[in-house]
């Protein structure tokens, strides 16, 4: 009964870490597409579409053309095309390493219950012997069996050495899972430095045409100087979701060797005694 409470409450934990993850999937989506939504047409108060203006009047200086961001990004030359198309590639690199990590580092792939038990069964069971823990290690291709299998190697040695050789397997395997989350924490500290970026060289770009326009063309250098803020948009956008996905699994992986240390932490005398009885 406790190994079935104990299993419920780890698959509850999960699901709700996989829907956090999931959520800032969507928000990452969301943030990336949202901006390249072009602008709608004006809605009347009772529902239907604007209407045009008639045939052969005069635009007033209120009424501007429909450019939709996309129109804009198009337009903008390879100078824009250079800026937002790195950020696109940042974007689906960080949703592709994001849906990586969260598949990996789900608990069934770094602490699986039956595992656990497994080894709480063999720590209890007085008949057991050293070869019933090699073979359980061996069987199973996960963090916690390699950290266990260290110490099992280590078995005929005095106990700081079979702590000290699990300790050193933890932190391999707490780097290898790191490694893989870190491109997550380099996109979200670059992605808005291009943006930024991006911006300065639209505001030099659209002051300079300003210049060489000479005066009365406003409109023209606004819509540069909005092009050109667009870039760093873009990137706060992606680098804010990304940063949160990385925290969200460095603390995972925290956590899960934390309690790895508390459910592997019985067993560590045992392999000592198994150990000594093996010589």
């Amino acid at each position: 009964m406790p190994h079935r409470f104990k299993e419920q409450n780890r698959m509850r934990e999960t699901l709700g870490n996989n829907r956090a993850v999931l959520l800032l999937l969507a928000l990452v989506v969301i943030a990336v597409i949202n901006p390249l939504a072009g602008s709608r047409p004006a809605i009347a108060q009772d529902g239907q579409v604007a209407a045009e203006p008639v045939a052969g009047s005069e635009p007033s200086d209120s009424q501007e053309e429909d450019l939709s961001l996309l129109t804009l990004i198009v337009g903008s030359g390879p100078t824009g095309w250079l800026f937002m198309g790195v950020l696109a590639l940042f974007s689906f690199f960080s949703v592709t390493v994001a849906i990586e990590r969260a598949v990996v580092t789900r608990r069934i792939r770094v602490l699986p219950a039956e595992f656990l038990d497994e080894v709480e069964a063999l720590t209890k069971d007085s008949q057991a012997r050293i070869g019933r823990f090699q073979d359980l290690c061996s069987h199973w291709d996960v963090p916690v069996a390699r950290v266990l299998e260290a110490g099992v190697l280590r078995s005929d040695r005095p106990l700081p050495e079979i702590e000290k050789s699990m300790e050193d397997a933890t932190m391999r395997e707490m780097a290898t899972l790191r490694g893989g989350i870190r491109p997550l924490a380099t996109v979200g500290s670059i992605a808005p430095l291009i943006g930024l970026l991006g911006t300065v060289v639209g505001m030099i770009v659209a002051f300079r045409t300003a210049s060489q326009a000479g005066l009365g063309k406003g409109e023209q250098m606004a819509e540069g100087i909005y092009l050109a803020l667009m870039t760093t948009a873009a990137g706060l956008s992606i680098a804010i979701p990304t940063l949160l996905l990385s925290a969200i699994f460095n603390a995972r992986v925290d956590r899960f060797f934390r309690e790895m240390d508390k459910e592997l932490a019985p067993a560590i005398p045992r392999l000592a005694r198994l150990g000594e009885a093996a010589e």
